[in-house]
Formats: structure tokens, sequence, C-alpha cells
């Protein structure tokens, strides 16, 4: 979503535009998409355009069928990303170690923060749950069955909540795998633990558990005892040679590659390789094997 933002700010260069576009993605119902849509559409009718051409599953949270817990960027990874893309540089050994020593130190600082929390839930989760109660305080509650009840709110209209599916009708409760405020309601008007009705994942438990297991150290590489085959002996050993591929690399550092959102200002012309005769590149890049 932050590709397709950063696309649309250089089409349209307005932020008021780019606000919208990302209210529109954030929308839980188709119903709050469209009307995002057409606030937009008031003050561009190109920028519509441009939106429609997007297939809306891939970035809208009102079109997403599966739980996406309120991410629409990859935000979640840079701080993986950006000590990994470090190491990546050094020779085979030392990035190994570079990855293993700094997963060693974040596992263990992750173990050590959750174990200081008192909550069911980790403190983001905790604080939305708890978000929700507030809100929940203002809705009225009507049921229906032992599962089915009827939330009405003063701003919000009316909300079906379904509380044996773990679902409500703005679709809050299935998207981020924490009741929402209706169903919150729900839940207290029925004196439900709201904490049993939240994803696993959100627990204290589980984060503990994910982070329960020790990345051990390991010493100096110089310290390293060489292991034989099955117990063989030294002058048995056989050494063994790996050769490089089969194919024609070009010369120097490969180039890092990164996917972005289509460019549509742009039409790209189909080159072809006079040596494998496929498309996508030249003779000077082709990697088919020989």
């Amino acid at each position: 979503m932050r590709h397709v933002s950063e696309t649309f700010k250089k089409e349209f260069s307005n932020s008021d535009l780019v606000n919208l576009l990302w209210e529109a993605a954030h929308a839980l119902t188709v119903i709050e998409f469209e009307t995002k849509l057409l606030e937009i559409e008031d003050t561009s009718p190109e920028a519509v355009v441009w939106i429609r051409h997007l297939p809306p599953r891939l970035w809208a949270t009102a079109y997403f069928e599966g739980t996406r817990y309120g991410h629409l960027t990859a935000n979640i990874t840079d701080s993986l990303n950006s000590w990994i893309l470090d190491a990546s540089g050094l020779p085979i050994i030392q990035m190994m170690e570079c990855i293993r020593r700094q997963l060693m130190t974040w596992f263990n600082e992750r173990r050590e923060a959750s174990m200081q929390w008192t909550t069911i839930l980790v403190p983001t989760a905790e604080r939305r749950v708890q978000e929700a109660i507030e809100r929940a305080r203002g809705y009225q509650v009507a049921r229906a069955n032992e599962a089915e009840f009827e939330v009405i709110s003063p701003h919000e209209g009316t909300n079906i909540v379904d509380i044996r599916n773990r679902c409500c009708l703005c679709r809050g409760w299935q998207l981020y795998g924490v009741p929402c405020a209706h169903g919150v309601a729900a839940l207290l008007s029925c004196r439900q633990n709201v904490h049993r009705y939240t994803e696993s994942c959100f627990t204290v438990a589980t984060y503990r558990k994910t982070y329960s297991q020790t990345i051990h150290p390991i010493p100096d590489r110089t310290l390293w005892n060489e292991t034989s085959d099955q117990g063989q002996a030294e002058e048995s050993k056989v050494e063994i040679i790996i050769n490089p591929p089969k194919s024609l690399r070009p010369p120097g550092r490969p180039k890092k590659k990164r996917v972005r959102a289509e460019d549509r200002g742009r039409i790209k012309r189909v080159v072809h390789c006079s040596r494998c005769n496929q498309t996508g590149h030249f003779r000077t890049t082709c990697a088919a094997p020989i």
C-alpha cells in the first residue's frame, strides 16, 4: 500500500487526496470504501479513474477476504530487513554469524520484556480491547438468541454480532482478530470474558512461547572443530569440489531489484535476447545455461 500511495502522490501531488486514499484503504466495509472514493471524485475525477484501475482486493481492507490484523504495509518487517541488508554483503559465514547474533539478542530482549507483562493480552492488543470497552458503554444491545445480537449506536446505526462465529457486520472483529466495540458490547451484555474471544496470537502466553527457545552463543570460528562423515579417519576424507553453475553470469555484483507499484505513466518496451531468444533481457545479461 505504501508503494501505491507513493505512485499516487507522484501522479496527483495532492496531500488531501493521498489522505483520502489511505482512508479508503483502511475502510472496513465496501460502503465505507465507496464513500471515500466519492469524496476523492469530488476533488479529482481523474484520481478515481486511476484508483479504479487497481484491483481493490490487493490493497483495500474492505475487499480483503483473510485476516490482515490492521496491516496495510510491510513496515512490520523493516527492522528485520534493515540489519539483514547490512549483513547480506558479507561472506557467507560472517553473514550467517551476524544474523544469528542479532536473532540471539532479539529473542532474549523480547523474552525478558514479556516476563514483565501482567495482562492476558500483549500491550497493543490490550489497549485495543480497553478502547473498545470504553466505546461499548454507549451502545444499546438487544439479544436474539444465545449467539446473535443487535448492537445499536446513535452514530453508527445497527450492527449484527455473532459471538459464536466471532464476527460483526462492521467486519472489525474478523479483520483485526480482536473484538470490535460492537462485539465487546454484546459480550459484556451476556457476561462473557472479552479476552477469551481474542485470537490466541495476541495472548502473552503465545508471545512468550514464541521466544521461549534460546539461540545459544557460538565461539570464534578459530575454535570450531571439523566434523568427519560418520567418524571416518582423517586420511580417508575426500575433498568435495563444488563447481559454479553452468550459466553466463554478468560481471560485477548483481543489482538489488525491488518490486514497486505499477508506474502507469510509462509504457515498457519488450526486449529480446539474441542468445536464448527469450524476452525480458539482453544478451549481455543473459543467465540461461550454456
